[in-house]
């Protein structure tokens, strides 16, 4: 009798497997040039287990040999990749490929409906609600807060450099860049750099059980069983420690806001929040707004606080960690920046202004160099909603767009001899002969990201701070090239270990 019931649901699933696998959506699909692929796994077994080793296949060797559009099938998933400016150009600037796909499904619980992952109708409404707050004029009055994180920042790592003795400096990125987005973003300061706290602690361990989730066998598996394991278990309390600190945040600083500023109904003559240039946390901004009227209850505002913490803190350290890997294995490209800082700054240690940031032109050069080669988001995708035809192939709706930043920007056909750091490339003259969508590193089109001139802002504050303070030096002999992976961001494979040389100056004003 078990036999037979063994047999019987081994014949369902054959029957509904093989029904699938037939279907005109598969057949479709597969008409598109692609690795072959194996029943049931698709093409995840031809991955390597190696999170760097998959990058480099995905991302270098399949364009290779099935160019710029292939298929890849994960499990019963398509994705349709791209990475040429065109193709490029053609899903970003559409208002048509504005969902994004269900890769993103991991981030809902900690995220919500926020701008990363809202679908288009709420995307839309928030973005446009929002934007005014990411005016360059309100941006220049954040100086101060990028400039006293960047100046703990040298404390820090004045404290651990010394001319022998390597350190890991990832870790301290990315605490820095964490103090600066929730003062930005909620007005306080946790001070990552100076202590641990239970935020600051789930924050860290509750972006790795997602990554860790999403790369198991548990992303196939129903969440019910995911949450009974004890993984499952620290997820659920790393996830309630944060958002019951961003909503006691808010539920504090909404008292403060409605004693702050009295109900009005003077209509037009008011000053809406969003288009003052004075300095206010994102956080205040979305609760002015939300006392003005605006669509946005307690956990609309809670997402997209959440939203700017998660996309604001390690996408700025990957940026910066992978620059400073720029500088520390060209020290003549260093040099050249640190003379630029110079003719900016003299020997002051004084902080940077709007205005000096307007003026480092050879940093900023250096900047996009860095991005191109490390894009801190690799890939984004998009959800097709309705058949497309792309390179003469038919998209089925249900299929989804993997747009391969990191091979766009190494594609050789773009950027001649793609694997060696050129900032002359950004130079006006070869920036404008080449397509708009060549250089992406902050996606492109509609749904770019709202925070692209805050986060360069910043990079510059902290790099030119750091520049002008120490030497960096990577060993290459020792260590080998750094190794780039893709998690949800791009990082070092295993860390960023450096040599840091301090650089004494005499006047800090």
């Amino acid at each position: 009798m078990l036999f037979a019931v063994i047999c019987l649901a081994a014949a369902v699933i054959i029957f509904i497997y093989l029904r699938w696998e037939y279907s005109s959506y598969v057949k479709t699909i597969d008409l598109i040039p692609g690795p072959p692929k194996v029943a049931v796994f698709g093409n995840a077994l031809l991955l390597p287990r190696d999170i760097h080793e998959s990058l480099q296949v995905l991302q270098e060797k399949w364009p290779k040999m099935y160019g710029r559009m292939f298929r890849v099938w994960f499990g019963s998933q398509a994705f349709i990749d791209i990475s040429s400016p065109a193709l490029m150009e053609e899903i970003m600037s559409s208002q048509k490929f504005i969902n994004k796909g269900e890769v993103y499904d991991p981030l809902l619980p900690w995220l919500g409906e926020g701008l990363l992952t809202a679908p288009a109708n709420k995307w839309r409404k928030r973005r446009r609600l929002l934007t005014p707050a990411f005016h360059f004029q309100i941006l220049d009055n954040f100086f101060d807060i990028f400039n006293k994180n960047a100046d703990i920042l040298c404390q820090q790592l004045c404290g651990a450099a010394n001319s022998q003795t390597e350190i890991e400096v990832f870790p301290f990125l990315k605490r820095c860049t964490l103090d600066i987005i929730c003062e930005a973003a909620m007005g306080i300061q946790v001070n990552a750099q100076l202590e641990d706290t239970q935020y600051i602690i789930s924050v860290q361990r509750f972006s790795f059980l997602i990554f860790e989730k999403f790369m198991s066998i548990w992303r196939l598996l129903p969440d019910w069983m995911y949450f009974l394991s004890a993984k499952g278990k620290e997820y659920k309390k790393h996830l309630k420690v944060i958002h019951d600190f961003t909503s006691k945040v808010i539920r504090d600083r909404k008292k403060e806001i409605d004693q702050e500023i009295e109900p009005t109904n003077q209509g037009d003559e008011k000053e809406s929040e969003f288009e003052s240039k004075k300095r206010r946390a994102f956080l205040d901004l979305m609760l002015i707004a939300a006392k003005q009227g605006a669509d946005l209850n307690e956990t609309d505002i809670r997402n997209e606080v959440d939203t700017f913490m998660f996309e604001g803190h390690d996408t700025t350290a990957s940026a910066t960690v992978w620059f400073l890997y720029c500088m520390a294995t060209h020290p003549d490209h260093q040099e050249r920046v640190r003379e630029e800082l110079n003719h900016v700054f003299g020997d002051s240690n004084r902080g940077c202004t709007a205005e000096d940031a307007t003026q480092l032109k050879y940093l900023e050069r250096c900047i996009k160099e860095s991005l191109r080669l490390y894009p801190s988001v690799p890939n984004i995708k998009r959800r097709v909603s309705e058949d497309i035809v792309l390179e003469g192939y038919t998209i089925p709706a249900g299929a989804t767009i993997s747009m391969h930043i990191y091979a766009l920007h190494r594609n050789e056909a773009v950027f001649p001899d793609p694997l060696a750091f050129k900032p002359e490339r950004f130079e006006s003259e070869q920036f404008t002969a080449r397509h708009p969508f060549a250089f992406v590193p902050f996606s492109a089109g509609p749904r770019n990201c709202i925070g692209q001139r805050f986060a360069l802002f910043e990079e510059k504050v902290i790099l030119s701070t750091l520049l002008r303070r120490f030497r960096f030096v990577y060993d290459t002999a020792k260590h080998g090239p750094a190794k780039p992976c893709a998690d949800l961001i791009l990082k070092p494979h295993h860390g960023m270990p450096m040599i840091i040389t301090p650089i004494n100056h005499t006047t800090s004003s």
